[in-house]
C-alpha cells in the first residue's frame, strides 16, 4: 500500500517541469515573441478598421385572430382573441417567403438598400473595403448599376440575414429583429417590415369576407328578380280577372286555388330574398369591422450602442496568433535540440535513479 502510495506522489505532475520545460525557453527568447506579437497587432488593427460593427433594433407584436374568423354573426362589440400557435407559425413563415421580402424591397429607402450591400462576415467587409481602397488609389470607377433598386435573389437572400423573426406560440407574440451597420437604419428596417405586414394583413382579412360577399350579392341578385317575376305575375293574374291589387280571397273557389299559389309563390320568395338580404348586409358589416389584428406591444428604437463589435477580437486575435506564431518556433526548437532542463529529462536520458540534488553554490 506504501509503494503504491509512493507510486502515487512521484506520478503526481511537478509544476517544475512545466515551468522549466515550456516558459523557460520562451523567456530565454522573449524578443522573438513580442516581436512577431507586435507583427500580429500590426496586422490584425487595419483589419479591425475594415469591419463595421452591427447595430440591431427590434419589436415585440402582439397577434390577434382576425375578426373576420372569429365570428360568424355581426355583434356591436367583438373582444380580441391571441392568434393560436398555427395563426403564428403561418404569419412567421409569410414574413420568411421571397413574396413578402420582394414587397420589403420595394418600401426601403435608397440608404437602406445601399446597407444591404455589405457582407455580414467579416472576410466579406475586409474583401469589399479592400477592393474600394485599391480602386481609389487606382483611381479607377465603379462600373454604375442602370437599376437602382434591383430585386433579386442575391439580394432577397441578403435581406433574409438582415432580419430575424421569431414567433411565441403560447401568447401569440412575434419578435421581429433587423441588424444593419447604419445606426439610423435599424428602426427602418424593422417598421418596414412591420408596414409591409400590417397592410398585407389588412388586405388578407378583408378579402376573407369579400368572396362571401361577391357570391352573396349575386345571389341576392337572382333572388330578387325571382321576387319581381312573381310578384309581377300575380298582378298580371289579377287583372286579368279583375280582381282588387288589396284583395287576398274570391268566392270563386277555382281562382282562389289559382290565387293561393300565386300568393304563396311570392311569399315563399319574399323569405329567401329577406333572408340574403339580411346575409348581405351582415357582410357588409363586418367587411367595414375588419380591422388591424396586429399590435405593436414594444416598438423598435434606434440603438444608441453596437449590438455586435468585431473590431476588438480581431485586433485580440492578432495578438494571440502573433505570439503563438513566436512560441511554437521557439518550443519546437527547443525540443529539438533536446535541452536538458529538469531532472526528468535526465531519467529520460541515462535511465539512472537520482540519488540526491547538488546545490546551488553561490
Amino acid at each position: 500500500m506504501s509503494q503504491q502510495t509512493r507510486h502515487n506522489i512521484v506520478e503526481q505532475p511537478d509544476p517544475q517541469f512545466f515551468i522549466a520545460k515550456y516558459l523557460s525557453p520562451i523567456l530565454e527568447h522573449k524578443w522573438i515573441v513580442l516581436f512577431t506579437t507586435l507583427i500580429g497587432l500590426a496586422l490584425a488593427i487595419p483589419v479591425s478598421l475594415l469591419v463595421k460593427p452591427q447595430y440591431s433594433s427590434t419589436a415585440m407584436t402582439q397577434v390577434e385572430i382576425p375578426r373576420a374568423k372569429m365570428i360568424a354573426t355581426v355583434t356591436e362589440e367583438i373582444t380580441s382573441h391571441t392568434s393560436t400557435g398555427a395563426y403564428i407559425l403561418a404569419e412567421v413563415e409569410k414574413m420568411h417567403s421571397s413574396a413578402f421580402r420582394t414587397e420589403v424591397l420595394k418600401v426601403i429607402p435608397e440608404r437602406l438598400q445601399k446597407d444591404l450591400e455589405t457582407s455580414l462576415t467579416i472576410q466579406g467587409q475586409v474583401r469589399n473595403q479592400a477592393t474600394q481602397y485599391i480602386r481609389k488609389i487606382l483611381k479607377m470607377e465603379r462600373p454604375v448599376s442602370i437599376d437602382k433598386n434591383p430585386i433579386t435573389p442575391e439580394r432577397l437572400n441578403k435581406l433574409s440575414k438582415r432580419v430575424e423573426i421569431t414567433g411565441n406560440s403560447r401568447n401569440g407574440t412575434i419578435s421581429i429583429k433587423g441588424i444593419t451597420f447604419d445606426q439610423d437604419m435599424a428602426i427602418v428596417l424593422v417598421r418596414s417590415y412591420i408596414d409591409v405586414w400590417v397592410a398585407l394583413n389588412m388586405e388578407s382579412n378583408k378579402s376573407l369576407i369579400r368572396h362571401e360577399l361577391e357570391f352573396t350579392a349575386g345571389q341576392r341578385e337572382d333572388y330578387y328578380k325571382q321576387l319581381k317575376d312573381a310578384e309581377n305575375e300575380l298582378r298580371l293574374f289579377k287583372q286579368k280577372f279583375e280582381i282588387p291589387p288589396a284583395l287576398t280571397s274570391v268566392t270563386d273557389m277555382e281562382l282562389q286555388s289559382q290565387l293561393d299559389v300565386l300568393q304563396n309563390k311570392v311569399a315563399r320568395t319574399v323569405e329567401r330574398y329577406k333572408r340574403l338580404d339580411d346575409i348581405f348586409l351582415e357582410l357588409s358589416r363586418k367587411e367595414k369591422a375588419v380591422v388591424n389584428n396586429i399590435i405593436v406591444i414594444n416598438p423598435p428604437q434606434v440603438p444608441i450602442a453596437p449590438s455586435e463589435d468585431k473590431r476588438f477580437l480581431i485586433v485580440l486575435f492578432g495578438i494571440v496568433l502573433g505570439a503563438a506564431a513566436g512560441i511554437g518556433p521557439i518550443l519546437a526548437w527547443d525540443f529539438y535540440r533536446g535541452n536538458i532542463r529538469h531532472k526528468k529529462d535526465v531519467k529520460d536520458a541515462i535511465d539512472i535513479p537520482i540519488i540526491g540534488n547538488l546545490p546551488t553554490i553561490k
